[in-house]
């Protein structure tokens, strides 16, 4: 019951009484001073009553009832901080209004029961570094979408020293236009300056990719073997000019070269891929995303381990490339490991991105996926993800009332 209906009622059984007693009269002068005090009290309440609901009418919020006195056995916590025990309700407010105010709200996808390095507030580097903790981009490119994300691990950040972010994309285009130029680059945890090692091998890659595609028919002549050579050696020169050892800058790369328009009668175009690394590539097919291109690493305990067997600067000649096959409607994304593995180690979080990123997302949004929360995933995260004429995709198929043995595309559309 409200405390407004147990007042009016209140005075309703007052003015009751009052009624039943003046109807049965009584010439004791103490009994009318008892109807008279009956009276005001029935009068009292009714005119707070009345205010109340004056009150309420007019938009004025009603005063909050003042809080009851905290027990010295229940100390008040506030933002995580054992505050003295309170001796009255003044000494509970005074401890809350000098508390900080933040948000200890998750927004970003949890899965499972999460990683607790994900509450912990982000700490800085010690060594002043390039590599801001997050980053993140889109882009229009002829019939091309693209979103691009990186944000340092859980793992990374709330840790003292906390480490800057390791992970590198880079993402440009040709001068004509015609392509789409990606890479996405992994710094070797273990090196004492890896975001530096996938800072120079992401940019060497670009800027070779760059010169080669503004070169006569520079796409047909693309190779792993070249430009992985080129950025190990730019790797080893910034190292050395640093007075750093080739071991403190070790990272792993995938690039990709992506036609920004058809370039069959089909509607398909080749896509050119390579790698060194655990950075991978994924396709979205139907409900989830698939592994598409890169090195597997082993499986420990039902989740892929951190081991790497190839890294740069050291072994370029491991590097290996590929071409797959694209048509409309196509959906693809280069990720570092802290992306990959949960893609292939979380069902739940697989279905959710492939739900989420079926078309083209605010690139805000894209960044909260990517720095989606999980327990034992602590790495940092980086993702690219291109949509090949999204406008398609959210079209139904004009054969799908085919069978399936004739319909276009039944067998596997990419090919190497």
């Amino acid at each position: 019951m409200s405390l407004q209906r147990g007042r009016l009622i209140w005075a309703m059984c007052i003015f009751g009484g009052i009624f039943l007693v003046i109807y049965f009269p009584a010439d004791d002068h103490f009994f009318r001073m008892v109807i008279d005090l009956l009276v005001l009290m029935a009068t009292a309440i009714l005119s707070l009553e009345m205010r109340t609901w004056a009150q309420a009418s007019a938009g004025v919020p009603a005063p909050l009832p003042t809080p009851p006195d905290v027990p010295p056995s229940a100390p008040l916590v506030v933002d995580g901080r054992h505050l003295p025990p309170p001796t009255s309700p003044t000494h509970v407010s005074r401890a809350v209004a000098a508390a900080p105010v933040t948000a200890h709200v998750t927004t970003v996808p949890r899965f499972g029961a999460g990683s607790k390095a994900q509450r912990f507030p982000w700490l800085l580097p010690v060594r002043p570094t390039a590599a801001s903790g997050v980053a993140a981009d889109e882009a229009q490119l002829g019939d091309l979408a693209v979103r691009a994300a990186s944000i340092v691990g859980p793992g990374h950040r709330c840790q003292e020293p906390a480490a800057a972010r390791q992970d590198a994309y880079r993402m440009t285009r040709d001068a004509t236009g015609d392509h789409l130029l990606l890479a996405v680059a992994d710094g070797v945890s273990s090196s004492a300056h890896a975001e530096l090692g996938a800072a120079v091998a992401a940019s060497t890659a670009i800027n070779h990719l760059r010169r080669r595609l503004d070169e006569p028919d520079g796409a047909a002549r693309l190779s792993a073997a070249e430009l992985f050579e080129e950025s190990a050696t730019a790797m080893l020169r910034e190292a050395e000019r640093r007075g750093l050892e080739a071991s403190d800058v070790c990272a792993v790369l995938f690039i990709a070269v992506i036609p920004t328009r058809p370039t069959a009668p089909t509607g398909e175009r080749t896509m050119w891929a390579a790698w060194l690394g655990d950075a991978s590539l994924w396709r979205l097919d139907e409900e989830r995303w698939r592994y598409a291109a890169g090195d597997r690493k082993g499986t420990t305990a039902g989740y892929d381990s951190n081991a790497v067997t190839h890294t740069l600067p050291a072994d370029p000649h491991a590097a290996r490339q590929t071409t797959l096959a694209l048509r409309p409607g196509d959906v693809v994304s280069l990720v570092s490991d802290g992306v990959g593995d949960g893609l292939a180690a979380i069902e739940e979080l697989n279905a959710y991105l492939a739900d989420h990123w079926k078309l083209p997302l605010p690139v805000a949004s894209y960044l909260n996926d990517v720095g989606f929360d999980a327990e034992r995933f602590l790495d940092d995260r980086t993702a690219v993800t291109v949509w090949v004429d999204p406008d398609t995709r959210s079209r139904p198929p004009a054969h799908a009332t085919a069978p399936a043995a004739e319909r276009p595309g039944s067998q596997d559309r990419w090919s190497r």
